[in-house]
This record gives structure tokens, sequence and C-alpha cells, in this order.
């Protein structure tokens, strides 16, 4: 028989036998000592992973007092094939192949009579051939996921990047899958395994997790959950105290809209979304709900205002009837806008695609319905007067719209504090496509968290940006005094839009009219830029009152005013016209809740990830230094290995950690033994809940797929030996 030419460096050939080639160290040999049973098995572990080949623990007796007398590790390839001679002809059998050749290597070890063992017997010939260069890393002693691979697939996937991409992205960090150490499939196993030890304790395990964060970790932190009869988790609301803290600033205005397929079990996920001082959206809440109807989302009001202990000043949402009712019954008096992005978009689709997009309907219709300075009776007008002009009086929904127009029109929010920000939920659905490149639909509830929290960190790191950007003072364009003074006083974002109502203030505004009475001067300007529409203002000393509303709906002045306080010599801005909102750090500044400062659930994991993460800062340092340096950089590869060998003398081969207690370290809580919560029944609140017969059903005229025999359960069934949940 000749050798296989890829094996060359690792065998030689003697008759029908393979003989490993290794060195003398590293070769077993009768009478050899060993002080246990494992330190046994891993020499000889270490012995077949350097000449490419695989062992395993076999046979094991013991003595009367059940202590270890002999025990036998053999090569992986010892013992015969399976023969699956099923009677049953009819039933289609899968293709298989099995590893097992009747390998006789083998290592015996025997108890000496002083508490260790020697080896009793050892076989080296083998009857098959050896891994080569390119094959070792197929071996299972080759393949070991560390916990640097597991740490890699826990932070990929908190990214939504699944096993199979996270092993890709390794590769490419590492080189070449040889240097991987684990193949895509240990990945998508590990992914599998934190599922399964998650199991029926999902619901425990957060809801664990929350207490732990409210009383160790985040003093602020509140959630709210609630159970059916049979004690599984229908609803859940929470909220950090930093989500608190923004929602006392910037929770003027409330938007909530729901998204789906973020969980395993189907549950609805609302964000709570609000706008911060750079006009970016800012996350105040989240909840998951068992269904979307008018029960679940009053309770998730009521914890909204039991969490956050005031109410909101307007709420947007869609035209969801549900929420419509929860809403008014939980926060009364508070404004409820729709949205009017989604009642416009529905205009082709209830008058006709042809008609909207050819007709100058729409034009004229969004003329009235979009701005901002029409007063009631003018958008009212406006409205009666394009509909009678195309003949749609009779039209079914539009009336049904004119009717709710309380709800979306701007017209009737002119002159309600803050509700301006907010015209549509393109905010809520914004976050909510911005959530879902961090969740998945399988993820179980505890993966959703980590997700979320994942998310949530993201949102706030570039929060903290922008806080930064905010020190560097932004270039004056018109050279004036008050345009400094808002530089100073506004955060970047909001300066720019200050900036340009200071521009419009020089432009060709006319004034109509001026007049004084009672100390109160009066001025009727008109505005070329919003059609020539004439606007009143009041002005005393440093008091403005201006028609168009613009201070009162979104908290910063009007061009109409800056041309008022410059006639005026008013080098500043009045400061009670200086909204708390949207000046810098207002979160820090003007929040009551003082925050207390966060500290991990686990100190002790917490510092040897921190150790973890100053030894690869420091590599990559070293790599960084060496610039290319060939002898710099043999010098760390032979420190390197000088370590590794070291490391690996006094340490055992592999994660001896057992696998429940490594993937809990992860998850950061262990599991219990008893239930106290269990985990939401699978809810169903999108689509036609009608099975969707797939392309391979298809092609089998609707037959359904053939069951197959399971090698552990030895039943037929749509399994595999793989993930049997019987009795082995």
């Amino acid at each position: 028989m000749d050798p296989s030419p890829t094996s060359d460096d690792f065998i030689r050939h003697l008759g029908d036998d393979w003989i490993p080639d290794c060195s003398i160290e590293q070769k077993p040999y009768v009478g050899q000592l060993f002080p246990d049973v494992d330190t046994s098995f891993t020499f000889y572990h270490r012995y077949g992973s350097s000449c490419g080949f695989d062992s395993r623990r076999s046979t094991e007796r013991k003595n009367k007092l059940k202590k270890t007398t002999r025990k036998y590790f053999l090569c992986s390839r010892a013992g015969s094939p399976e023969d699956d001679t099923s009677e049953d002809l009819s039933i289609k059998k899968r293709k298989t192949t099995s590893a097992k050749c009747d390998c006789p290597a083998k290592l015996i070890i025997a108890a000496d009579g002083n508490g260790g063992f020697f080896v009793k017997k050892f076989i080296e010939n083998h009857n098959h051939s050896f891994a080569g260069k390119g094959t070792m890393q197929f071996l299972r002693c080759s393949r070991s996921l560390t916990e640097f691979h597991k740490r890699f697939i826990i932070d990929a996937a908190r990214l939504n990047i699944g096993a199979t991409r996270a092993h890709a992205i390794f590769k490419s960090m590492i080189g070449s899958y040889e240097n991987v150490g684990a193949t895509v499939v240990d990945f998508k196993k590990f992914s599998r395994d934190i599922k399964e030890y998650i199991g029926k304790h999902d619901a425990d395990i957060l809801i664990q997790k929350f207490k732990d964060i409210q009383t160790s970790s985040d003093n602020n932190f509140r959630f709210e959950y609630k159970t059916d009869a049979n004690n599984h988790l229908t609803q859940l609301f929470w909220a950090d105290g930093v989500g608190r803290r923004n929602f006392e600033v910037f929770g003027d205005v409330v938007s909530f809209d729901a998204t789906y397929r973020t969980n395993k079990y189907g549950m609805v996920f609302i964000p709570f979304i609000g706008i911060d001082n750079h006009w970016k959206s800012v996350t105040f809440a989240a909840a998951l709900l068992e269904k979307e109807d008018a029960d679940n989302y009053k309770w998730a009001c009521e914890a909204f205002k039991k969490i956050f202990g005031s109410s909101v000043k307007c709420i947007v949402t869609d035209q969801d009837p549900a929420m419509k009712i929860a809403i008014e019954e939980c926060f009364l008096g508070v404004k409820h806008r729709l949205c009017m992005w989604h009642i416009m978009k529905k205009f082709p689709a209830k008058l006709g695609t042809l008609f909207c997009a050819e007709s100058p309907f729409m034009d004229k219709i969004k003329n009235f319905v979009w701005s901002d300075h029409s007063s009631i009776d003018e958008f009212e007008d406006g409205w009666n007067n394009v509909i009678s002009e195309f003949e749609l009086s009779d039209n079914t929904w539009l009336k049904e719209m004119f009717a709710l127009r309380s709800y979306w029109i701007p017209a009737f929010f002119n002159d309600e504090p803050m509700v301006g920000l907010i015209h549509t939920t393109s905010r809520s659905e914004s976050s909510n496509f911005f959530f879902n490149h961090f969740v998945q639909k399988g993820d179980t509830l505890s993966e959703f968290y980590l997700c979320f929290h994942s998310a949530l960190e993201k949102q706030r790191n570039n929060n903290g940006l922008l806080n930064h950007k905010d020190d560097l003072m932004p270039i004056p364009k018109n050279k004036k005094k008050i345009e400094k003074d808002a530089a100073e006083l506004y955060t970047k974002t909001m300066f720019y839009k200050i900036q340009e109502e200071i521009t419009a203030s020089c432009g060709d505004m006319v004034m109509e009219d001026m007049f004084v009475a009672d100390e109160v001067k009066s001025l009727k300007l008109r505005d070329p830029f919003l059609k020539n529409k004439t606007f009143e203002l009041n002005l005393t000393t440093h008091d403005i009152d201006c028609s168009c509303n613009l201070y009162t709906r979104v908290g910063y002045l009007c061009s109409h005013s800056f041309l008022c306080l410059s006639l005026s010599g008013i080098p500043f801005i009045p400061r009670q016209y200086v909204n708390n909102r949207w000046l810098k750090r207002a979160e820090e500044r003007f929040s009551t809740l003082v925050l207390s400062e966060l500290s991990n659930l686990n100190p002790e994991e917490d510092a040897k990830r921190t150790k973890t993460r100053d030894c690869w800062f420091e590599f990559q340092g070293c790599i960084s230094d060496a610039s290319g340096d060939i002898e710099q950089i043999d010098f760390i590869h032979k420190s390197l290995t000088v370590m590794r060998n070291h490391i690996k003398d006094h340490s055992k081969l592999g994660d001896t950690a057992p696998k429940d207690t490594s993937i809990s370290d992860f998850i950061g809580l262990k599991v219990v033994e008893e239930f106290t919560i269990l985990p939401p029944n699978q809810s169903n609140n999108k689509g036609c809940r009608k099975r969707i017969v797939g392309a391979a059903e298809k092609s089998l005229g609707g037959k359904k797929r053939q069951k197959r025999k399971c090698r552990k359960c030895k039943e037929f069934a749509f399994h595999d030996s793989r993930n049997c949940t019987g009795q082995s």
C-alpha cells in the first residue's frame, strides 16, 4: 500500500500498518507513569494531535470500591461501522458514512497501587492514513472552542451576526481556516447550545437579570411584567436610568410603533422614542407584548406612567385602533396625533394610483395638509375646495379622514407646546429599522435583550460623539452678536436650524404696519419665503409673541422674532425663549435624576475581560511597533511560542469547565432548577396565519417530507440524533 502523498511528514509506512512518526518525548511507552487518568489521556491526546489522528476514551474497569483499575484509550476510528439493516425497504435511507475501520491502535493504563497509573499496553500501529497538513484542521483534536471563540460568537450575535458569518469574519482576522481552530459547525453548535441552555428558563433568566441590574448595577432601572393564569410571561416593559433621565428632559413628545419578528415567541416589540437635543431619535423605554390588542396596549401605557411618573404632551402613533383606545383611556387630556405619512400614503390606494399620479390633486391637497402656518379655517376651506374641484365629495374614505382631521392635521396643533416636533411615526419606524439590524426572529428573550442593549449602546455612543462635537464652536455666517450667542447656547445641530432663522430675518421681509398701544409694540410682517403670508407680532422689551407659533411648536424663535429683536437693538436671545431641551448637554444639566455609577454584575468576569482586552491591545501594539521588521516579528513569534508552551504545560487540554457553566458565564446568570416564570406562548401577530407551501413541497405534488430513522431513539421521525429529545 502506497502512503498518501499528503502525509509524508507525519507517518512512515511498514507493511499494511501505518505508524505515526513523532519525537520520542511525545510517544507513550510501556511502563510510563501518570498521576491520574486525565493526565494520561491528555498525553495520548496530544500524541494523536501531533501525529494526525483523533483519540477517545473507552472501556473502564473498577474494583469493589468503585475505583478505576484499568482504562482504555483508543483511536477514534476503532470499532466497526454501524450496520443499519432495516427490514422496511420502502423507506428511503440517507447516504451516510462512518469513520470507524476497526483500527487496532490503543493505549491501556492500569493502577499501580500507589494512587497513580502506568502504561500496561501500547499499540501504535493504525490501519488507516493520517491527516495531512491540509486536513489537520478537521480533526476533533485540532478543534476546540476557546473562551476567545465563545466570546467572539456572543459579541457577533449581539450585532445580529450569525455563526456562519462570525466564522468567516474570524477566519479573516486569523488569516486562514487552518488557524481558526474550529469549524463553522462548531460555531453553529455553540449558538445552538446557548439556546438549549436557556430553554424553558428563558423568561426566568431575563426577569432575574432585570432584578440583578436593579439591585447591583443600575438602581434607576425599572421594569414591569405580567403573566397569565398558567404563569407564562405575557407582557414586559423596562427602562434603564439613562432612558428615564432622557425622558425627563426630552419627553415632550413620544412616538411608538409596533414591530415584529424580533424574537422566537413572536411577541410584539415596541420602542418608545423621542427627540433629543441633537434632533436625533432617543429611546426612553421598550416593551414586549403578547398580542397587538387594546388590553395589551393599555397595560403598556399604564406601565409607562408607573415607571416614568409623569405623562407626556403628545403621543404619535399610526392608525391602529387598539392604540387609539388605549391612549384615550390611559392618557387623559394628552394630545394624540396620527401619523400623517401613513395617511398620505393611502391616497393612491383609496383614490386610484393613476389618478393621483397624473392629476394635480396630490400637489394641491398637500399644500393644505402639510402646512404648518395654516389656520383651521384655512385648512378646512382649502380641503373642501380641492375635494369639490375634483368631484370627490362622495368618497367615503376622504370623509372619514376629514372627520379625523383634529388627529393629524398640523393646523389643529399650532398652539400646543412642542407638539410640532414629530409629525409622523417615521422616528419609530426608523428606530425599528435600526433595532432590527441587531435582532432576529429566532432569538430567545435573553438573547433579544443582549442585542437590544448592544443597539442602545451604539445609539448612546453616537449621542456622546455629538456631545463631543458641541465643544467645537461653529463658524457664524451673519457676523451678528445674537448668532454668536446662539452658538454658545445650543447644540451644533440646533444652532444650524436657528442660524437659518437668523439668516431669513436678514432677507426681504416687509413691515406692513407698526403701532404702539399700552406700551406694547405690534408689527405686521409679510414673509416672501412663505408665499407672502403675513404674521403679527407683539413686542415689549424682551417679550415676543408671533402668530406663526414656531416657538410654541418646536421651542426656538422664528425669523420674524429675530427681525424684531434686531430692530429693537437686542443683541442676544431673551433667556425666557431659550428652551432647556435644545441646550448643550441638556440631559446632564437639567435632569433631577441622579444616575449611580454603572457597575458590572460580575466583577470577576469584568476584570477578566479587561485584562484579556489589555493583552490583546499589547499584542496589537507589539505588531504595530514591529512595523514589518522581520527580525522584530521573529522575536515576537518566538516569545509567543515560549509563553504558549508554558501555558499548555500548566493547564489541562481543552476547556475543562462544564458546558453549562461556560455558557452561564457569558449570559451572566445561571439557570435555577425551579421555574418561577414560564416563557411566553407562541404569538402570531402578523400575516395571514396560513402555512406557506415551499417550492420543495410543491415539486413533490404537495407531499410532505419523508421521515428518517434516528440513531438515538431508533424511531422514524422528522429529526436525527443531533436534535433528538428522546432517551438514548
